[in-house]
């Protein structure tokens, strides 16, 4: 079977026990016929979309297919995660109503509070939350670093996704607005402007050809850049179709730095800006050539590698002249928590560097959590994030 076939009955059996179980322990509230009626509607209602998406999605073309599988997950996560909170909590307070009555009683006062909490919370990251983005501003000191480059500023950009969007989303318009608005020396992109499709970009070209930056805009490919993850009617329609999303990327100013790289020349004075492409570990693709992206260029240099995924940092980078490697990728899970300057999210059990600056001698990682997403349509507790970063 399929993996699809068994999201699929997973995903219906999930509705099935789920309403089962939260209609059992607030039936209550649902005892009337029109009260019961529309609870089992609702419950017919997500059946019947899923069902109308898994027999219909292979029909969605292209970049559309993105777009409706973010929809229905943002809507299932929304109404599905603050059940079975209900049903977790309120269950602990079941058991211990004998043995502990006044606690059960606490457990469910705080289960209905934590349903109706976690709904807004989920209701936000989905709508406002998706394009709230936080500017951290980070000061990366560089070795050998051109006195003329001191406190030369980066805006860091990644996992974009554009397919994720409709043509009425606000978020992209803002986020030039807060990039310009920073006025960086200079603009990079680590990837994952799109989720496969170089149809995804045209209709957003003249927004990110605003993005402005006196020393140019340069990007690297991520996973997602290539295509990879669809199926094509034949090479030649995969070749063409990164053909177009080199095209597009350069109508939107941005040079590609593919195993490659570029002097920038600033009163005289040069910092390298190097970038790789693609380089992850299993099972994600590895095209990037580091060796090819460094040639020539001395250890005694100051040098900058944009590098989609953060795991090629210790695989390679740690043994390379560069002074930071600015990554994306992870997009932390689009999940986490963040208070003060402590974060946790459940992405570090993946990647051990998956959002921040890090530090290893004196070599530098910073991983963007970036301004996208993809899968579930929003983010959940941490922000999407514009990186301004300044050498020092």
């Amino acid at each position: 079977m399929k993996s699809s076939g068994i999201a699929f009955i997973v995903g219906i059996i999930f509705i099935i026990l789920t309403d089962t179980a939260f209609g059992l322990q607030i039936r209550r509230f649902i005892r009337k016929k029109w009260q019961l009626s529309l609870y089992v509607f609702q419950t017919l209602f997500f059946i019947t979309a899923i069902l109308l998406f898994h027999f219909s999605i292979s029909k969605i073309k292209g970049p559309e297919s993105y777009f409706w599988i973010g929809k229905l997950f943002g809507v299932l996560v929304l109404f599905y995660i603050p059940k079975l909170l209900y049903i977790i909590v309120r269950g602990i307070g079941f058991c211990l109503k004998k043995i502990a009555p006044k606690l059960s009683n606490t457990l469910h006062f705080i289960a209905g509070c934590l349903t109706i909490l976690s709904f807004c919370f989920l209701l936000y990251g989905i709508t406002w939350g998706r394009y709230n983005y936080r500017i951290d501003k980070v000061e990366v000191p560089i070795d050998n670093l051109p006195n003329s480059f001191k406190n030369f500023t980066i805006v860091q950009l990644s996992d974009i996704h554009l397919g994720s969007y409709g043509e009425s989303y606000k978020g992209m318009e803002q986020l030039v607005n807060e990039v310009n608005s920073l006025k960086p020396d200079i603009i990079v992109f680590t990837g994952d402007m799109v989720n496969n499709f170089a149809d995804e970009m045209p209709y957003w070209i003249p927004t990110l050809k605003q993005l402005k930056a006196p020393y140019g805009k340069y990007a690297v490919t991520g996973n997602h850049d290539y295509g990879d993850y669809t199926r094509w009617a034949s090479q030649e329609a995969k070749q063409d179709n990164m053909k177009r999303f080199y095209h597009n990327m350069h109508a939107m100013g941005f040079k590609m730095l593919n195993n490659s790289h570029i002097p920038i020349i600033r009163q005289g004075d040069t910092l390298w800006l190097a970038g790789v492409e693609n380089w992850g570990k299993p099972p994600f693709p590895r095209y990037g050539n580091l060796s090819k992206a460094l040639k020539n260029l001395k250890a005694n240099q100051s040098i900058i590698l944009l590098s989609h995924d953060p795991s090629h940092w210790k695989a390679e980078v740690l043994s390379s002249p560069v002074s930071l490697m600015l990554s994306g990728h992870t997009h932390a899970m689009q999940s986490g928590i963040r208070i003060g300057n402590k974060e946790w999210s459940p992405s570090k059990y993946i990647y051990p560097e998956y959002d921040g600056l890090y530090q290893k001698g004196n070599q530098y990682l910073y991983v963007s959590r970036g301004q996208g997403y993809i899968g579930y349509p929003g983010r959940i507790g941490l922000r999407p994030v514009i990186t301004l970063l300044t050498l020092k």
